[in-house]
């Protein structure tokens, strides 16, 4: 009895360390597509949940802080995949950080733009 249980468990194991592979395999090349551009900004924010579903939010922008394109993960499971989300395409990141609310996804696209306005910041500093 204990022999089928380890195997099981193991194999239980097994699958979740390839479907983890899989799903960073998906964010790294998430990552790298969106960031090949001759130009702007890439910014990567997480909200993690103790309980509940996590999210990823990926934002791109140009050299004004005007949105290329955004992709959000959500999920709690190694299933989950990036999606496109154009709601934002096209917007200033400054009108978008006004319009956010405190849910998840919004926490991440608040920290990714964080990130991209640390960018513009450093990329400001170095030109004076």
């Amino acid at each position: 009895m204990w022999g089928w249980f380890i195997v099981i468990f193991a194999g239980i194991w097994l699958l979740q360390i390839i479907l983890t592979k899989v799903q960073l395999k998906n964010y790294q090349t998430t990552i790298k597509r969106m960031s090949n551009r001759s130009s702007g900004y890439l910014g990567v924010g997480i909200q993690k949940q103790k309980l509940g579903i996590g999210v990823i939010a990926i934002a791109v922008t140009d050299e004004d802080g005007v949105i290329v394109e955004c992709q959000l993960m959500r999920g709690v499971t190694v299933f989950s995949r990036f999606e496109h989300f154009t709601e934002y395409d096209g917007l200033h990141m400054e009108e978008v950080k006004r319009s956010l609310d405190q849910e998840p996804a919004g926490q991440a696209f608040n920290m990714a733009f964080k990130k991209i306005e640390g960018q513009m910041e450093k990329k400001t500093n170095l030109a004076v």
